[in-house]
């Protein structure tokens, strides 16, 4: 006698479902959709330093993604918030991406220039680095007059990049890339 039908298979949601929407909450005040792509860095000098800075096309995130999107906010009264996000049909290791990452951004030893659409960065400094917790990485760049905060949250079926920046660090990155991978944990099966 054959046993129960298998449980259907939840299906992947699509990247850009995962990303926030507007007026949700972030620790900076409520994300509003901006077309502020062209400030967001696209490389960067020395190549060492292209993980730590890139946001679009970054290194950091896995290859072959079944699905990707992004976008940018405004949050605050000058803040630049951006999320990237790529969904796989492949299960991911978490623990691997998030240490691979640690090593390619703690290379940047040196001051780094972000190249976006809009022009070149001040130099710019790796302040800080760490794993915030399982399957999160954090770090922050610094100039004078801007910092950028950035995280990585991974799932087994999705990778988030998030950056802040602004005149000063206006967010807890470690707790927020936390929030935010828990949040997709809910989301992606």
């Amino acid at each position: 006698m054959p046993g129960p039908p298998p449980a259907p298979r939840k299906s992947l949601a699509s990247a850009r479902e995962l990303l926030l929407h507007d007026g949700d909450r972030t620790p900076m005040g409520p994300a509003t959709t901006a077309s502020r792509g062209d400030e967001l860095f696209t490389s960067a000098r020395p190549p060492e330093c292209l993980a730590a800075l890139v946001f679009k096309g970054s290194p950091l995130l896995p290859v072959n993604a079944s699905d990707h999107a992004d976008a940018t906010y405004r949050v605050g009264n000058s803040a630049l918030y951006a999320e990237s996000i790529d969904v796989y049909g492949r299960p991911l290791d978490p623990h691997e991406v998030v240490w691979n990452g640690f090593s390619t951004v703690s290379a940047c030893s040196s001051d780094a220039i972000g190249v976006a659409p809009t022009g070149d960065s001040a130099p710019m400094r790796l302040r800080r680095f760490a794993v915030a917790d399982d399957g999160v990485l954090v770090w922050a760049m610094t100039a004078p007059g801007r910092t950028c905060d950035y995280g990585l949250a991974v799932v087994p079926r999705a990778a988030l990049l998030m950056t802040a920046c602004d005149v000063e660090s206006g967010i807890d990155i470690d707790d927020w890339a936390s929030t935010r991978r828990q949040q997709l944990m809910s989301r992606v099966a």
